[in-house]
């Protein structure tokens, strides 16, 4: 008898247990205003469509393999130096153009992080008038340059297909920029809207970009003179400065690296000023060697290496503000 009741007491248990398994799990719903939250600058909606780069494994659970990891382009902003700096495509043939030593990684987060920038000052007049239009001038012009680059490469970028129409309109909003008035405010927050779209997976109504626009019109020199002020006197050169502050920032210095050799190959294309001048060409090659140098470092594990980029860096701004200021 005592066995019997012992059985019918298993039997009823394991039978609790199976339907308590079988229940659905709840799960809370998203907040009305996820948007507005800032939550989804952390929490993605669509995280293979907005985050990740390559292409999705055919099981979440299969481990990650070197070749796998090579053939997505390297991983973006993991520590230590998680992405890969090797080249990319070649140029387009005929085009006398090379980007390749810009990763995608690199180019979809700067995006992504001038969107954060320009979020809080597109939704604030106050502070756009402040002030914020200088930076609002800064970021677009820097979005107009990344997005012509987009355009050039044969690497396989993101928003490509807005490329063209992005660029004309990112640099319109940022010639507007020059001053902060009711109209250029309206401006700034339109293509914030569009470029927090863009970013988010959205593909926004822009204009038809002009394909046989120069870089005379695509990007002023002095908003892209500061952000290589900003990305070197107040980040590489600190981070290169020891052998602790390296081995700490290497990610954060790749990804500083190539936006440096980025613009100064940028400032060297047909329309900006000096051109077609031999020492100012040698100027803008000094630094974007140097700061390929730098990738080479943090590649290497070599922080002397990166303190004499550092300084080939600083040399070429010093000799150049020297012969054109």
């Amino acid at each position: 008898m005592r066995n019997a009741c012992l059985i019918a007491l298993l039997l009823t248990i394991a039978t609790v247990g199976s339907a308590a398994a079988q229940q659905p799990q709840r799960r809370a719903k998203l907040p009305a205003n996820f948007d507005n939250t800032g939550a989804s600058f952390i929490f993605s909606r669509d995280v293979f469509g907005e985050l990740l780069t390559g292409q999705r494994p055919a099981a979440l659970s299969q481990k990650a393999t070197p070749a796998m990891v090579a053939s997505s382009g390297g991983m973006s902003g993991g520590p230590g130096g998680g992405m890969s700096p090797g080249p990319g495509g070649a140029a387009p043939a005929g085009s006398g153009k090379d980007w390749s030593f810009i990763t995608p990684e690199v180019i979809q987060d700067e995006v992504k992080q001038l969107n954060l920038e320009l979020a809080p000052i597109a939704m604030n007049i106050r502070e756009f008038k402040g002030g914020g239009y200088a930076v609002c001038r800064r970021n677009f012009t820097e979005l107009a340059m990344l997005f012509e680059i987009i355009n050039e490469t044969s690497q396989d970028v993101r928003w490509k297909e807005s490329s063209l129409g992005a660029r004309d309109a990112f640099w319109k909003t940022a010639d507007v920029c020059k001053v902060g008035t009711d109209q250029s405010f309206a401006a700034v927050k339109q293509r914030s809207t569009d470029l927090d779209d863009l970013v988010r997976g959205s593909s926004p109504a822009f204009s038809e970009g002009d394909p046989d626009a120069t870089w005379e019109s695509i990007a002023d020199r002095p908003p892209l003179m500061q952000r290589l002020d900003m990305g070197f006197e107040k980040k590489l050169k600190k981070w290169v400065a020891s052998e602790a502050e390296f081995r700490s920032n290497k990610s954060e210095i790749l990804h500083e690296a190539q936006i440096i050799a980025a613009i100064a190959q940028a400032m060297k294309q047909e329309g900006f000023d000096y051109y077609d001048d031999d020492d100012y060409v040698g100027f803008c090659d000094k630094m974007h060697n140097a700061a390929l140098d730098m990738v080479k470092a943090v590649t290497n594990d070599d922080p002397a290496l990166a303190r004499e980029a550092g300084g080939a860096i600083a040399g070429a701004c010093s000799d150049c503000h020297g012969s054109y200021r």
